[in-house]
């Protein structure tokens, strides 16, 4: 039963509740009784002054002068009213015609004013001993005597009985009201958890686009709920990429496949020349390298994502790095007659994996080179900023339209799909640079226009910087 939040907030809430309200009960009790005893212990005390001022000593003996106005209310036989006069040694000098042959209780021995509760024919009385001695008398030998009263207080228990049953009536009055409340109370506040619960069950792979509605949420919840929306919006985009990739990556590869398939099936049709088996050849080849690049950009992303993964870093130049990705493009762009322009500069370093950096710019600048237009230019520039180094490659190409410039990181994704497909272009270049720029602890921004060209900036922390960061990286 306690396994449930509700019942334990119901059992903890009435537990305290039933602890206070005893406590309040045994207080009030105990506050009466106080009362009740306290009126009982004055007027027995009255009494017994009152008794012990009509005991008179006349030649060493005890004499009474008890007037009818003193004992009308000690004669009756049904009288409620008590007295008794004894020695210290216990003997009886007078009493009341109420005891009969009754005695009350006495402890010889005893010389202080005493209260007691004790039964009188199972009857429950209130009793005092009241010492008195005689004025006069040397202190060594001299005479007490002890003035007992009583009376009956069978009415007074019988109240606090009857208050002790209503307390506890009405604890127990209070506890069923407080757990029916409690109850409500505990319902009404666990409804937004199970409105939580539930929208949490209707989520699934089909249907990750339900969200938990945070506008009548109490405010202790919101936090959860706004954890949960965040995660469930980040797997919803998580699935909708991998959907998107696999989709993509399936319409990628089956292009090759139906080359492949289509040529071999022609092929295969009726005896053919050697030259026409060396087209259809040649032309399965290319389909097949085209298959074996996805392929391997797609392990490469794969592996870019391991967690087992890790770069080589080392303290490198930016601009021996991008020298020689220039190298390696000089034919590319001498064939279409692009100009790139990368001024003498001060070295910059960067503390990072020198391959994987080096294969980042050259699919930046190649990009450039190949959706540049004839005779164009590559402005490259390096300069540091706010504790990054910061390249730019700056071309005068065809440019990308806005709506795009969001989603040319995406895997795939091409802007001009027949113009890539022209350059060997798969969309795949761009995601791959955004991984590596980003292990590095980096960040990569396009701006461009349409006919006017495009900046690519690649924001990499400085060495001093980076090595601060990279150890954070590495260690954990």
């Amino acid at each position: 039963m306690l396994s449930s939040i509700k019942a334990r907030i119901i059992v903890f809430y009435l537990a305290i509740l039933l602890v206070t309200l005893s406590i309040m009960g045994i207080i009030l009790y105990l506050g009466l009784s106080r009362v009740v005893y306290s009126a009982v212990d004055s007027t027995l005390l009255s009494r017994a002054k009152a008794l012990a001022t009509l005991v008179r000593e006349d030649g060493g003996e005890a004499e009474f002068n008890f007037s009818d106005d003193v004992m009308w209310e000690y004669n009756s036989p049904k009288s409620k009213h008590f007295f008794q006069i004894r020695l210290p040694d216990g003997t009886t000098l007078e009493k009341s015609a109420s005891l009969g042959k009754r005695e009350l209780p006495y402890k010889s021995g005893n010389s202080s004013i005493e209260y007691r509760n004790i039964r009188l024919d199972d009857e429950p009385a209130r009793q005092i001993n009241f010492p008195i001695r005689r004025e006069g008398e040397k202190k060594r030998g001299e005479r007490v005597i002890v003035v007992q009263c009583a009376e009956e207080i069978d009415e007074r228990i019988e109240m606090l009985d009857t208050f002790g049953l209503v307390l506890a009536g009405s604890i127990l009055f209070i506890m069923i009201i407080s757990a029916s409340g409690g109850f409500l109370i505990a319902r009404k506040a666990m409804q937004p958890v199970k409105a939580i619960s539930e929208t949490i069950n209707r989520i699934s792979e089909t249907n990750l686009s339900e969200r938990i509605a945070e506008e009548n949420i109490p405010e202790e919840l919101k936090g959860i709920a706004s954890s949960f929306n965040r995660v469930f919006a980040g797997l919803e985009g998580a699935f909708n990429r991998q959907r998107q990739f696999v989709a993509d990556a399936s319409h990628e590869l089956k292009t090759p496949l139906a080359v492949i398939l289509t040529q071999a099936e022609v092929s295969l049709r009726r005896e053919r020349r050697p030259d026409e088996y060396k087209t259809a050849l040649a032309g399965i080849a290319d389909a097949a390298k085209m298959m074996s690049l996805i392929i391997e950009k797609l392990l490469q992303l794969a592996r870019l994502h391991s967690d087992k993964f890790s770069l080589r870093r080392e303290k490198t130049p930016l601009n021996e790095i991008l020298e020689t990705s220039l190298k390696l493009l000089r034919p590319l762009a001498d064939r279409k007659g692009i100009v790139v322009h990368m001024p003498e500069e001060n070295t910059y370093s960067v503390y990072g994996d020198r391959e994987a950096l080096q294969e980042a710019f050259v699919n930046i600048i190649e990009n450039a080179i190949r959706y540049n237009v004839p005779g164009g230019r590559i402005t490259i520039s390096l300069k540091k900023e706010g504790g990054f180094i910061v390249a730019k490659i700056a071309d005068t190409g065809v440019g990308i339209p806005k709506e795009d410039l969001g989603k040319v990181f995406d895997r795939f994704y091409r802007v001009d799909k027949s113009r890539s497909r022209e350059s060997g272009g798969i969309g795949l270049g761009l995601s791959i640079v955004r991984e590596i720029v980003t292990l590095h602890g980096g960040r990569i921004e396009i701006k461009s226009r349409i006919n006017e060209g495009s900046v690519v900036s690649v924001y990499l922390p400085e060495a001093d910087m980076d090595n601060r960061f990279m150890g954070s990286m590495e260690s954990s």
